[in-house]
């Protein structure tokens, strides 16, 4: 289960947007309803939710605003997604919402079409219609940096392992392994933009303990090693 935070002056738009995350079935759980910029930098700080709905037009700062401020802070420890939701014309706001990593904007009144695609998107491409495997998916994506064995797992949530290897097979196309490997590679990759972190930290930290191993999956994951990885992102940026 994912977990938001609604930001929006007016009540009415908070109680749209539950009733369209309940009225898709999504898997997310809101947190927190919030009516102003100074109280919605607090909570998202403290939760840390998995995504945030906000409104450009707040009493006292601008969503805007509030995601810069939380983009400078150092003790967030996951990827927000963002989705703005605003009465102001898309391209007033496009360019800067682009350069905050928003993921998407929301015009007033809202789309129903347009609030599934971007949720679906926020939600990202593990998001599937098997609420079982949406938890566990979840759970993985908090917990990938542990030694995770499929027997766990299945103890876990309280089903057979070979079960919980038909949903990844079913669903996803892929085994419990393998969408761990990628899981923990695709974290790893938003650290390797910083060379001030070793390789053999980048890779205990995403949870190998085997740097050799790390290597190897990366380069059959995307064809180049770490390193090579890194001056391509650097020359890059």
């Amino acid at each position: 289960m994912k977990t938001a935070i609604i930001i929006d002056d007016n009540y009415a738009t908070i109680v749209l947007v539950k009733n369209l995350i309940s009225y898709y079935s999504f898997p997310i759980e809101v947190i927190s309803e919030i009516s102003n910029g100074k109280n919605a930098f607090s909570a998202i700080l403290e939760k840390q939710p998995d995504i945030v709905f906000m409104d450009i037009s707040l009493p006292d700062i601008s969503g805007l605003e509030v995601i810069d401020m939380l983009r400078e802070q150092r003790n967030i420890d996951k990827k927000i997604n963002y989705i703005i939701i605003t009465a102001y014309g898309y391209f007033e706001y496009a360019q800067k919402s682009l350069r905050l990593g928003v993921n998407d904007i929301l015009l007033k009144p809202i789309d129903k079409e347009q609030f599934y695609d971007a949720v679906s998107h926020a939600l990202g491409d593990y998001y599937t219609d098997s609420e079982l495997l949406n938890e566990i998916i979840g759970f993985l994506e908090n917990n990938y940096r542990c030694r995770i064995s499929l027997k766990e797992l299945s103890e876990r949530f309280n089903v057979n392992d070979s079960y919980i290897s038909r949903l990844f097979k079913h669903h996803l196309d892929t085994t419990y392994s393998k969408f761990l490997n990628s899981l923990r590679l695709n974290n790893s990759l938003e650290l390797l933009s910083d060379c001030s972190l070793s390789i053999e930290s980048i890779a205990e930290a995403v949870g190998y303990n085997n740097t050799n191993y790390y290597y190897k999956v990366f380069k059959t994951e995307f064809g180049i090693t770490p390193n090579e990885y890194r001056k391509k992102t650097k020359w890059f940026n």
